[in-house]
């Protein structure tokens, strides 16, 4: 199976260095993040059958945006919401402890000291969003999701090539065929 997964467009919060998560502020995006993804929609070079997004306001209205295209099915899936940052959501990175913010960067977080989600939390989330998929046919999606989703799907599914920075409006394809080896 072919998975385009997109990030969605700039929010307020991104352009604010402010760690969003999946509670707190359910803000859509702004003009920038709109102009993103039309711009962007307009270079996918694939025939989708299916958008699976997460319910936040900033996914569901990037996959409005794209299927303006392609006019395919858009599926809502609460396991590809962004991870639960706890008490920390709202807050500027720039506020939070520098090593909890490498850990971060890392992919080795754990905000459950903060009310939140571990790595682990979220991986166990994408791998079972991943199983309800036919992983073995030649299928394309479009998955529209979150930073912290994308960057555990790059460490399930290693490439030569691993964005340092998963951007507002960017695309990221894997082609899967099966479910990752457990660590």
């Amino acid at each position: 199976m072919n998975i385009v997964v997109i990030r969605h467009g700039e929010t307020d919060m991104n352009k604010e260095g402010r760690l969003q998560g999946c509670k707190g502020e359910n803000i859509g995006l702004n003009e920038h993040g709109h102009t993103q993804i039309t711009v962007l929609q307009k270079f996918l070079d694939i025939e989708p059958t299916r958008i699976y997004a997460s319910p936040l306001q900033r996914t569901q209205e990037t996959a409005l945006i794209i299927n303006e295209r392609f006019h395919v099915p858009i599926i809502l899936v609460p396991a590809l919401i962004e991870r639960d940052f706890g008490s920390l959501s709202g807050k500027r990175r720039s506020e939070i402890d520098p090593v909890l913010m490498l850990n971060d960067l890392e992919g080795h977080y754990d905000y459950r000291p903060f009310g939140g989600e571990s790595v682990e939390d979220v991986r166990g989330r994408i791998l079972e969003f991943l199983k309800t998929l036919k992983l073995e046919n030649e299928e394309t999606v479009i998955v529209v999701t979150h930073r912290g989703v994308i960057r555990i799907l790059y460490d399930m599914y290693p490439q030569d090539v691993m964005p340092e920075i998963i951007l507002p409006g960017t695309k990221h394809i894997f082609h899967i065929t099966n479910l990752p080896q457990e660590h």
